[in-house]
């Protein structure tokens, strides 16, 4: 399994198939994706094959905010590599990244079938249950970096 940086451009297309089929590619396009210091990484495996995809950049967390948050984002692999580890190779990447850049704390809202994934990466949830329309139930989590 090999996870590097890569462009804006190349998560989008599997964070649609995975995260929002209903939504056309050009909605894949996430506040953040382009600021200064975003980061975008994918998960290849043995055979080259794009398997995941992860995204962070600062954002403040919506309900405390504080200096040296990062949001990760589009936490996408594609069901047929589930398992194989590349979510945690992604999920520790881009928590590294944000650790290197200065980053305090990381958050996402989580999907509520991932939550357990998070858990196991350190983050913690906060608050209730929510629902996204036409996404589906999440829950706020967040880690310290």
């Amino acid at each position: 399994m090999r996870v590097q940086p890569v462009d804006a451009d190349v998560v989008r297309p599997l964070r649609q198939a995975v995260l929002r089929p209903h939504e056309g590619l050009a909605d894949q396009v996430y506040p953040g994706d382009d600021v200064p210091g975003a980061l975008h990484v994918a998960a290849h495996d043995a055979a080259g094959a794009l398997v995941g995809v992860a995204s962070i950049s600062p954002e403040p967390h919506p309900d405390t905010p504080r200096e040296g948050d990062w949001r990760i984002r589009g936490m996408a692999t594609d069901p047929a590599a589930r398992g194989i580890g590349a979510g945690a190779l992604l999920l520790a990447a881009v928590l590294e990244h944000a650790r290197a850049q200065g980053g305090r704390r990381a958050w996402c809202n989580a999907r509520t079938p991932a939550r357990g994934f998070y858990e196991r990466a350190g983050l913690e949830a906060e608050g209730e249950e929510f629902t996204l329309p036409d996404i589906g139930p999440h829950v706020r989590m967040a880690r310290e970096l």
